[in-house]
């Protein structure tokens, strides 16, 4: 069965594994950016709350 799912080959296609190196790292790259993404967009929705919580005096 794990031939039929990997193949009759028995080399090991570099190519393939430094393309899944690479994506791995790359996923963990976005991984983070989302991470801070998320972080700022938490700081500025948090911001803007404190500023609607301060409303200022209509001018007259």
């Amino acid at each position: 069965m794990a031939k039929a799912l990997l193949g009759q080959r028995a080399f090991r296609d570099d190519r393939l594994v430094l393309e899944a190196a690479r994506l791995r790292t790359r996923v963990r790259d976005l991984e983070t950016l989302i991470e801070h993404l998320q972080h700022d967009n938490d700081r500025l929705r948090d911001n803007l709350r404190e500023q609607e919580l301060v409303v200022p005096e209509p001018v007259r």
